[in-house]
């Protein structure tokens, strides 16, 4: 069985649906080639929340995960300072590396 990767993405709702799945593709793709299986991606719909990160953040410590991919680091948040928070909040709560796509 191949390792467990988590993806996480905000949906603002001017994102349309063909967006939408083209993200889930490009993490789809990312897990395929690293040899990961994308579990499931959770989605944040409103803004300036964080209901599905919370529920990530369980989903990962309970299956120990050790990836979680976004499309771009701007998906966990708008300034660079809580990016890495909620990056280190991963890895401390569940062990899980954060890879933004972004970033590759």
């Amino acid at each position: 069985m191949k390792p467990l990767i988590y993806g996480y993405m905000r949906v603002p709702s001017d994102m349309t649906d063909r967006d939408i799945q083209r993200r889930h593709g490009e993490m789809e793709a990312y897990a395929e080639a690293e040899g990961l299986l994308l579990a499931t991606v959770f989605h944040e719909f409103a803004p300036e929340t964080q209901s599905a990160f919370t529920e990530l953040v369980e989903a990962v410590r309970r299956s120990a995960a050790h990836w979680v991919v976004v499309p771009t680091m701007r998906d966990l948040g708008l300034s660079v300072p809580l990016q890495h928070v909620l990056s280190v909040h991963l890895e401390a709560v569940g062990g899980a590396q954060v890879i933004g796509l972004d970033e590759l």
